[in-house]
């Protein structure tokens, strides 16, 4: 299991776009990746209407991305990346 954190620059908080970019990083590979706030909900975040589900995150919030699975290291380094290019 490794983790991948997140915090919420964003005024607007996650938006549809962010959450969009999140699940689409996250198809992209086999294992088994689960978001998890603050506050204990979490969701599959293979699923864009799971994550909206969890709506609002806020600007500030932190997110916890787990990924256990076959390439869960590949999984932590795609969202690094994408953390890397896209402002959330």
């Amino acid at each position: 299991m490794t983790n991948y954190k997140i915090k919420i620059t964003n005024a607007g908080g996650l938006t549809s776009r962010s959450s969009a970019e999140l699940v689409e990083e996250a198809n992209h590979h086999k294992c088994n990746i689960t978001l998890k706030l603050e506050n204990g909900d979490e969701c599959d975040l293979k699923s864009i209407m799971n994550v909206f589900a969890l709506a609002p995150i806020d600007c500030g919030n932190v997110l916890t991305i787990v990924c256990e699975g076959t390439d869960e290291q590949g999984a932590v380094d795609g969202f690094d990346k994408l953390c890397k290019e896209y402002s959330f």
